[in-house]
């Protein structure tokens, strides 16, 4: 506990951590004898299959520095202690039934507050992702993910990069230089949906039934091979970092890329036979949301082809924080508990695109139609089933304890907040006939302007 301690304190405080520029810092090979001193780095590059790579992006020079520091002060049996505990933890899910539950106890109840194991059926299945995930995806894909729901998806895609040459082109707090530098971003941009067009061969991973523990040993050395093969290939700017069975999406700055895996393109998100409106409202805002991290503060530091370079002005990063001031007021007052309640600083930034998301989502939604009414169901207009489906997007199952961990830590607000954001999207107002004195009405001099 106390290396774990020491090693914890060299590494750079988060505040530091989420600043590109001070950990992007080029190493020769070289560099690490003199300037991290301790580790036997031979040994260290000859064992992990580095022994010839010359160049290094050191993302915590301090961590490397104290961490290595630590090989020379600690002693040999006090780091045996620490690397035996952390291969036990690794592996507890493939080791005996006890060894698993004190790792649940500990991980699972201590710090995170869950009461049951997850089944031992979808701990096989995790497993298996984590092992073979684009071979279970190929299987998944064809049952639930047709090439028709993917064109569908790409249709709205391309309504939503339409959507936002539009609003970059008349934001208030760009000035002109920015917005054409923002422009090419997105002419650049690869948005990839539902799966890999090339998947990943297998053929030579060996699994062999009956041996959870050396499957999984195997299947790690596999994964990791090709990526250090990778280091010897061309960047390639569609190369999936997540399956397509796994519900969820990932923004790729460098290279400038993201994708949309087809586990969340389903219902409640996306039907690919279902409702447009909600479709637009729901997956549509979604994937709205995370194109806005490509040109917001995030973004801001790297240019249309993913490489480190800050293309906004002074004056347009002082408006923006103008304008998004009127966001953390109003995440402030958000109280899930009377001794806790949302820290809008700290949610700003998913903020911004969740209205971003709403904004743009809204402004494809319209493209859509292509000057058309759309059909009136259940008695709700198309616009209405849009915000509808933008809100029942948010809905989620959440105990105290986790609630209270997400208020204390995460970048996102809870979803009940989340969906809160139409308050400062004008034509919500209007279609849903909201007035002063209803409960979520905001005054049009507070909301928030900043998509």
């Amino acid at each position: 506990m106390s290396l774990e301690i020491k090693i914890a304190q060299a590494f750079a405080p988060d505040s530091d951590a989420a600043e590109v520029f001070k950990q992007n810092n080029p190493w020769k090979r070289a560099d690490f004898d003199t300037k991290a001193p301790g580790l036997d780095w031979n040994a260290y590059f000859q064992s992990s299959g580095l022994a010839e790579q010359r160049d290094f992006i050191v993302w915590q020079p301090s961590a490397v520095i104290g961490v290595s520091a630590l090989v020379r002060s600690e002693s040999t049996d006090t780091w045996k202690a620490y690397l035996r505990f952390h291969l036990l933890e690794h592996y507890a899910s493939v080791l005996p039934a006890a060894v698993a539950a004190e790792h649940f106890a500990f991980y699972g109840t201590a710090l995170s507050g869950a009461q049951q194991m997850q089944d031992r059926s979808e701990q096989a299945i995790a497993a298996t992702n984590g092992a073979v995930g684009q071979a279970v995806g190929q299987l998944y894909t064809k049952q639930h993910f047709s090439p028709e729901a993917k064109a569908r998806v790409q249709a709205m895609v391309h309504d939503l990069i339409t959507a936002y040459r539009g609003r970059i082109s008349g934001l208030t707090w760009m000035s002109r230089h920015t917005q054409q530098k923002a422009l090419a971003k997105l002419a650049a941009l690869e948005v990839n949906v539902g799966y890999p067009d090339v998947w990943i061969d297998y053929s030579s991973l060996h699994i062999m039934r009956g041996d959870a523990f050396g499957n999984m040993r195997r299947a790690e050395d596999f994964n990791r091979s090709r990526n250090l093969a990778r280091l010897k290939q061309p960047v390639d700017p569609i190369d999936w970092p997540i399956n397509p069975q796994v519900p969820g999406a990932v923004i790729m700055f460098s290279p400038n890329a993201e994708f949309f895996s087809a586990a969340i393109l389903q219902p409640p998100y996306f039907d690919s036979e279902g409702d447009s409106a909600s479709n637009y409202g729901s997956a549509g805002a979604g994937m709205a949301h995370e194109i806005s991290h490509s040109f917001d503060e995030l973004g801001s530091i790297y240019d249309a082809q993913g490489r480190l370079g800050d293309w906004w002005t002074v004056d347009d990063r002082a408006k923006y924080h103008e304008a998004a001031n009127k966001l953390i007021e109003q995440f402030n007052q958000y109280c899930s508990f009377p001794d806790l309640c949302v820290n809008g600083k700290q949610v700003l930034s998913e903020n911004i695109s969740d209205l971003a998301g709403l904004l743009v989502a809204h402004d494809a939604y319209v493209l859509s139609l292509k000057g058309n009414s759309d059909v009136t169901i259940g008695g709700l207009t198309g616009e209405q089933r849009f915000f509808l489906a933008f809100a029942q997007r948010w809905r989620k199952l959440q105990g105290e304890t986790a609630l209270r961990q997400q208020l204390k830590a995460d970048t996102h607000s809870p979803g009940e907040y989340r969906s809160s954001t139409v308050r400062n999207v004008d034509r919500w107002y209007e279609i849903y006939h909201v007035a002063p004195g209803d409960k979520l009405y905001l005054k049009p001099e507070d909301r928030a302007r900043i998509w």
